[in-house]
């Protein structure tokens, strides 16, 4: 899985994490998308609540990076 926060981790201290707050939540918020993304494979019920969610994680992502520039 790809890890967008990963940039943000200190090499020698990887509990902490540098950048700008706003960049760290869409980091975050990237990661949790990739990752329900790849539950959507799996044949289950919930698929229609996985859609919902990315969809709504994904326009969060949106208006943190409009706020940002």
């Amino acid at each position: 899985m790809t890890s967008h926060l990963l940039k943000f981790q200190d090499a020698h201290a990887p509990r902490l994490f540098f950048g700008r707050e706003k960049n760290i939540r869409i980091a975050v918020l990237k990661d949790e998308i990739a990752h329900l993304k790849s539950k959507l494979n799996d044949e289950d019920t919930s698929i229609s609540i996985l859609k919902t969610t990315i969809s709504t994680l994904t326009q969060r992502v949106k208006e943190l990076e409009k706020v940002s520039k």
